[in-house]
């Protein structure tokens, strides 16, 4: 009888990356799998995951956040509680290895590099038997088969790891030191991805900013390079730029100017600052100045107008006094992005940061909730610029109430009523209203 496995993948573009990994593997086993977002919203309202049936789970686990944290125990400990058996993947056992000696002694594991041997760790914990793998031997990423999630959409990792050691991540203990995969191979999957249909294509890692870094150096072979042997890519689509590190960016900003204006790539540069404080900067240990982030925001949006800045904060650092939190909102007011992922910060274990003066989580609160207020005004004011103008938009998802949900050449999100076409589809619009999250056509 077949097997059914269930996977939930908690955390980023890479995770989800490594969970379609997973599932092409199993399915190509001869199992069946479902995972808690490839099942529709309304179909999951219907059947929570509490009442699937399933032989055997795999929580994927991001370690970025405590929130992240605590909602995979939580899902472990009902799983087990329950009865099921349980595999752990992703960063947190790969973060935390004294965690196999302890609340995860007994549990089969599936390390950050060691997707290649998904089928054989699930074959012994249905048999009974615990294989705990988190080995940092390279097994070629690229080659593995994956099932998309969304089948217009394809999420390419270019490396593994990155080249910072920034004081409050534990992704690095997880992910480790920059792998830059093979260029042509990835190539390989790009150009795969376009003839079997993909509209959309992610392009993901830790930080994409050092592509090439480690193994490319002599060549000059870096993120713009590579970015420009996809678009020779026949074909329609679009190519999505995930983050990079401002440190990175700087050194290949010239030529990742000149990508953006390929009409193929979306125009959305994913650019994390964490501070608008240099010496809060400096405690993170991040390598850059606030200059540097200024000056590349500056000369991407002189040379590209229409571009969407994508950034992420972390409020109440530690020891961020409250002029070094008033320097980041000043600095979010200058730079104007469109999109900022906001963290209140939290002691990370095992991490440098563990070890500072940290602020009280009421400061972080307050902090967080004025920052927030401040940031939906800059968004709206930021979409607002959008009404009246037509713009050209994929559809890449279904919404609420009989919407679909596109993008446009800037990577906004459009809400699309009335509409009549499929997604896949590139079609023209009018935006009519703009709201804090979307523009509505």
């Amino acid at each position: 009888m077949t097997k059914t496995i269930y996977i939930k993948t908690f955390g980023c573009s890479i995770n989800q990356a490594d969970t379609e990994a997973m599932v092409g593997l199993l399915e190509e086993a001869g199992f069946k799998v479902i995972t808690n977002y490839g099942i529709p919203y309304h179909e999951w309202k219907k059947n929570p995951q509490s009442k699937l049936s399933f032989d055997l789970a795999i929580i994927n686990t991001c370690s970025v956040k405590n929130l992240a944290e605590s909602k995979f125990w939580k899902e472990f400990n009902k799983f087990k509680s329950q009865g099921k058996k349980v595999i752990v993947a992703g960063c947190i056992p790969q973060a935390e290895p004294e965690l196999l000696h302890d609340s995860l002694k007994d549990i089969p594991i599936i390390g950050t590099r060691q997707l290649l041997h998904t089928v054989d760790i699930v074959k012994s914990a249905l048999s009974g038997r615990i294989i705990q793998n988190i080995n940092n031997d390279y097994n070629d990423r690229l080659d593995l088969p994956n099932s998309r999630n969304k089948g217009i959409i394809e999420i390419l990792p270019i490396s593994e790891g990155c080249l910072s050691n920034c004081s409050y991540c534990k992704t690095k203990l997880a992910r480790g030191e920059l792998l830059s995969y093979p260029r042509e191979k990835i190539i390989e999957r790009f150009k795969r991805a376009v003839d079997q249909g993909c509209k959309e294509i992610w392009i993901t890692s830790q930080d994409n900013g050092c592509y090439g870094f480690d193994s490319y150096r002599k060549e000059k072979y870096f993120l713009p390079q590579l970015l420009n042997d996809m678009l020779k890519i026949k074909g329609e689509y679009k190519v999505r730029l995930g983050m990079a590190n401002p440190d990175n960016i700087k050194r290949i900003k010239d030529d990742l100017i000149q990508v953006f204006k390929h009409p193929k790539i979306f125009k959305f540069l994913h650019i994390p600052i964490q501070s608008g404080n240099d010496r809060i900067l400096r405690l993170m240990k991040r390598s850059y100045a606030i200059k540097d982030y200024e000056s590349i925001i500056d000369d991407f949006k002189k040379q590209i107008p229409d571009i969407s800045i994508s950034t992420d904060i972390i409020v109440g650092f530690a020891s961020e006094t409250e002029k070094e939190f008033v320097d980041s909102i000043n600095l979010l007011k200058r730079t104007r992005p469109d999109v900022v992922n906001l963290s209140r910060f939290w002691l990370r274990k095992n991490t440098p940061a563990e070890k500072l003066k940290h602020v009280h989580g009421n400061i972080s609160k307050i902090r967080s909730e004025k920052m927030q207020r401040i940031l939906q005004e800059i968004s709206l004011d930021n979409n607002k610029r959008w009404i009246g103008k037509e713009c050209n938009v994929l559809i890449d998802d279904i919404g609420k109430n009989n919407t679909l949900i596109g993008r446009n050449d800037s990577y906004k999100q459009v809400i699309l009523r009335n509409c009549k076409h499929d997604i896949g589809e590139f079609v023209k619009v009018k935006i009519r209203e703009a709201g804090i999250y979307d523009l509505r056509a």
